[in-house]
């Protein structure tokens, strides 16, 4: 067997948990768009207003416990057990905090979401939606500490095992509370926020009871005797996970905040949108969990003080990644009729949702090239480099240019919804172009350092 093949072998045993849960996390999603979109276009626009701003919200502080991941993986590939149970604690004690304020910036958004000029019944259904979920951003926020140390430790398919519960748990939950069954009031699209608090919080407690039961994990004691807040070894998580969350929240604000633009065109607009992006964002998971893949199998072979090897897992998943994004674009073009049928019965949502899934075609190769690249840069701990990036390509070309063929009609024909998802597709071909540069420059110049004995207390 060729070494390319080996690794790709290698990289697919720990990365499809990765993927398939991350997959499981959007179909989360996806089921509440689907559940959500039975009841009326109303409900489905404004569950998903209301999604685009919890999004922004809690996946800034979830990013920055990101770091959690290429942080464990690299002491346990350096075969330092008391620096895995060091980082997991301070982890623990940095997401923590960052909950509490997560919880309170998601009420606050959900009253300012009100003042809004959109459509009354769609702007209260977002803001009863926001008002609801905010009691699980504390339990999200802290998930990436005890999610990350698992999949760094290599626990992957335990964390699928988990994330694959929780999404079966949703789907009748979703159903009950939406359409009000068994004694429950009939809430809607709301009531995919509730069964969300539900199953996060399960999702949670069971993530920490892994750490504690797993019989791989016992000997490392990982939730026994937690240290108290070490102020170097926060904030050394801190500074690398800062710019993934602000990475996130960037490219968010993109996304996001194109989803809030788009619904001023109004609920067939908005419903449309809502469709195309969750079963684009369904192809994404595949690629995060990809990427995560080449992030941990790479900082744990740094641990080791094997750059070239790690090097290696680097080149073949980016490429193993790209084919892998064109292979689903060309499946979008072909079936887009029906993955756009299994989300709305509205015949104008429908129409233009198709239009925008071949759109969606073309975003399969730009999403996958970036996220590859920063899952790639994380392994160095280069964290800082994709925010930059993302902020020139998001919001000095993205941006306008969706503003301007969505409202100023710069092209005729590419108007509305259709002028956002174009400027979409063009700022994420050029940060991945600009990510790819920055990452063959930095490891040829030997730019990155990773001394294991510098984590410990």
């Amino acid at each position: 067997m060729t070494p390319v093949k080996t690794e790709i072998r290698a990289l697919v045993k720990l990365a499809l948990p990765v993927s398939l849960a991350q997959l499981a996390m959007v179909g989360m999603s996806a089921t509440d768009v689907l559940i959500a979109g039975s009841v009326g276009t109303v409900d489905l626009a404004g569950m998903n207003l209301g999604a685009n701003a919890w999004n922004m919200i809690v996946l800034f502080f979830m990013g920055i416990g990101f770091a959690t991941q290429p942080l464990v993986a690299k002491q346990f590939g350096a075969r330092n057990d008391a620096g895995v149970k060091h980082q997991l604690h301070q982890s623990l004690w940095l997401c923590s905090f960052l909950g509490v304020i997560a919880t309170a910036t998601v009420l606050v958004g959900a009253r300012m979401l009100l003042l809004l000029n959109f459509e009354t019944d769609m702007l209260q259904i977002a803001h009863d939606y926001l008002a609801a979920i905010a009691w699980c951003a504390l339990p999200l926020s802290i998930t990436p500490a005890a999610r990350g140390t698992l999949e760094g430790l290599s626990q992957t398919r335990s964390v699928l095992w988990i994330v694959l519960a929780a999404f079966l748990i949703n789907i009748p939950l979703d159903y009950i509370f939406v359409n009000g069954l068994y004694g429950f009031p009939k809430m809607g699209g709301v009531g995919c926020a509730w069964a969300t608090v539900i199953v996060v919080w399960g999702m949670f407690i069971a993530m920490l009871l892994m750490l504690i039961w797993h019989k791989a994990l016992r000997h490392l004691s990982l939730l026994d005797a937690v240290a108290a807040p070490h102020r170097r070894s926060i904030l050394r998580t801190l500074k690398l996970g800062l710019p993934i969350g602000f990475s996130i929240v960037i490219e968010l604000s993109m996304f996001c905040g194109a989803g809030i633009l788009i619904a001023s065109f109004g609920s067939v607009e908005a419903g449309a949108h809502a469709v195309a992006i969750t079963v684009a964002s369904m192809s994404f998971m595949l690629y995060v969990g990809l990427g995560q893949g080449v992030t941990i199998r790479a900082s744990q072979f740094l641990g080791a003080e094997d750059p070239t090897s790690a090097w290696f897992t680097v080149k073949t998943g980016i490429a193993f990644n790209l084919v892998l994004a064109a292979t689903i674009g060309v499946l979008f073009v072909i079936g887009a009729e029906f993955l756009v049928s299994l989300f709305s019965d509205d015949a104008e949502v429908i129409k233009l949702a198709i239009v925008l899934l071949y759109f969606g075609a073309a975003f399969q190769i730009a999403d996958c090239l970036q996220v590859a690249v920063i899952c790639a840069l994380r392994a160095y701990h280069d964290t800082a480099s994709p925010p930059k990036y993302q902020l020139l390509a998001f919001w000095v070309f993205g941006l306008p240019i969706g503003v301007g063929l969505a409202f100023y009609q710069w092209w005729p024909g590419l108007e509305g919804a259709k002028g956002m998802w174009i400027a979409m597709v063009l700022s994420l071909f050029i940060v991945g172009i600009l990510l790819m540069r920055r990452l063959r420059n930095m490891v040829a110049g030997s730019e990155y350092e990773f001394n294991p004995a510098s984590a410990e207390v």
